[in-house]
């Protein structure tokens, strides 16, 4: 019994912890993540609206509009419907909920794809001026479009 008892505390102890290490929130990183691959990205300054996001990962309609990147910073007027994806790690997925946003958005043929995952990657919700100015300048060193 005592044996018995001893075994299930150690096995206890030795276990790992179940949680979901992420780094903090940085838009240049996430901005040279995007860049790394081959495909194309669009960085967008508004407003999202989009319904319940899906608890255990999936895709749903939403829809953004604002202003898109440009070469004289956030200019292009935006107003498009797009597909919201989000990603999970284990049991941890991406959230997303509507309101004011700073984000990436992946191409994927003719439509626009805002992928969110458990880390908060590629979107900004009430973004910062800061983090605005920092969007713009790292995509255009990187090569946003």
């Amino acid at each position: 019994m005592i044996r018995t008892l001893l075994l299930a505390l150690m096995c206890c102890a030795a276990s790992p912890a179940l949680a979901l290490k992420c780094l903090s929130p940085d838009v240049a990183r996430d901005v040279r993540a995007a860049a790394e691959g081959e495909s194309s990205w669009l960085a967008v300054n508004g407003m999202l609206e989009t319904g319940p996001v899906p608890r255990h990962g999936g895709e749903v309609p939403a829809r953004i509009w604002g202003w898109a990147l440009g070469k004289e910073g956030f200019t292009r007027p935006f107003d498009s419907r797009i597909t919201l994806r989000s990603v999970c790690f284990g049991p941890w997925c991406g959230k997303a909920a509507s309101g004011k946003l700073a984000a990436l958005l992946k191409r994927e043929g003719d439509r626009y794809v805002l992928i969110t995952d458990p880390c908060g990657a590629n979107l900004w919700p009430e973004p910062r001026k800061r983090q605005i100015e920092t969007l713009r300048r790292a995509c255009l060193k990187a090569g946003c479009n």
